[in-house]
Parts: structure tokens; C-alpha cells; sequence
């Protein structure tokens, strides 16, 4: 005769691979838990330590500009004109180039070229220095004034503007950008 096999609650089986299959889910549920705070604790630690990183123009940075520079100078020619660093003259070239058209709305490379030109007349008047600005929202070329956290932003300046169609003159904005900055430079406010 054949024995019986236990029927006792104590000894089944399923119930045995039932409570195996929770202890290795609670371990699991744990691990899961565990990997998820360290990963999301390293990358918050990631996000800060990344807050704000300033340095110089890298090398290609400054043959970008320079190619900018260049652009805005066959713009230039067009008119008859040429940048020449003078405040007035150059500043008119700009607009002249604006108001004859000679760079669509959205042709946001020409129009950020001729930011570079407008940073160039500020960072002379201004005694500024380009260098690159990186925080959480990317990478930028922007202006500094040594030893302060003075930046300005020119390169967007133009090209904002005119993307939504604003028909603000080029004076205007560069005095605007004088007149808030000089006053947060050391012994700005006496040039004003």
C-alpha cells in the first residue's frame, strides 16, 4: 500500500512556495527601494554641482566668433560700410542692416553674428571680457566684468528681438544695457 501524503497546513507545499515568493519580494521591494534613494540622491548631487561653471573661450569658440564677425562685415560691405569698433558708426551699421533687410527674421545665426558685434562695442566700453557661461539651461558666450557676477548676454540680444518682431532700435537697447550695467560694476556709476 501506497502512503498518503500529508494534507497538514503545516507541510503543503504551495503554501511554502507561496511564502518564498514574498520573502524574495519583500528582498526585492528593498533593493528596489535602496537603488532607486542612491540613484536619485546621485543625481541631485549632480544637478548642484553643476549650478554654474564659467571658463575662457575655447579656441573654437574664437574662430566661431571670429566667423561671425566676418559675416556681419560682408553685411557690412553691402551698405558701403565696414566695422570699424566705433561706438556710433558701427551701431548704425547694424541697424542700417536691420532696416534694409539684408537678414531675414529668422536667419537666428546672422542675427546672434551681429550680437557678437554688439557684445564687441559693449565689452570695449563696458571694459569686459567674453568667456563661456554654462549653467543647467546650457552653454553660452557672454560677457564678465572681472571679479563680479556681471554677465551680459549680447550674442541674443539682436536676435531675440527680432524673432518676435520687435522693432526696437539697436541704440536703444545698447544704451539700456549701459545704463543698468554701469552701476553694478565697481565705480560704474560715475561713468553713467
Amino acid at each position: 500500500m501506497v502512503r498518503q501524503l500529508s494534507t497538514s497546513d503545516r507541510v503543503s507545499q504551495p503554501r511554502i512556495a507561496y511564502r518564498a515568493f514574498w520573502r524574495i519580494s519583500r528582498i526585492g521591494l528593498i533593493l528596489c527601494a535602496l537603488t532607486l534613494s542612491i540613484g536619485s540622491s546621485s543625481s541631485f548631487s549632480q544637478s548642484t554641482d553643476f549650478e554654474l561653471k564659467i571658463e575662457p573661450l575655447s579656441n573654437i569658440d574664437k574662430q566661431f566668433m571670429t566667423e561671425q564677425r566676418r559675416r556681419v562685415e560682408q553685411l557690412a560691405n553691402r551698405l558701403g560700410r565696414n566695422i570699424s569698433g566705433m561706438e556710433a558708426r558701427d551701431i548704425d551699421t547694424l541697424q542700417r542692416i536691420i532696416d534694409e533687410r539684408l537678414i531675414a527674421t529668422d536667419d537666428t545665426l546672422s542675427l546672434q553674428a551681429m550680437g557678437v558685434v554688439l557684445g564687441d562695442l559693449l565689452a570695449n566700453r563696458l571694459d569686459m571680457d567674453w568667456l563661456v557661461y554654462r549653467d543647467r539651461k546650457g552653454r553660452s558666450r557672454a560677457l564678465h566684468y572681472r571679479g563680479t557676477d556681471v554677465y551680459l548676454f549680447p550674442v541674443t540680444m539682436i536676435s531675440r528681438r527680432q524673432g518676435v518682431g520687435s522693432d526696437r532700435k539697436i541704440q536703444s537697447v545698447y544704451d539700456e544695457v549701459i545704463s543698468t550695467t554701469l552701476p553694478r560694476i565697481p565705480g560704474g556709476k560715475w561713468l553713467l
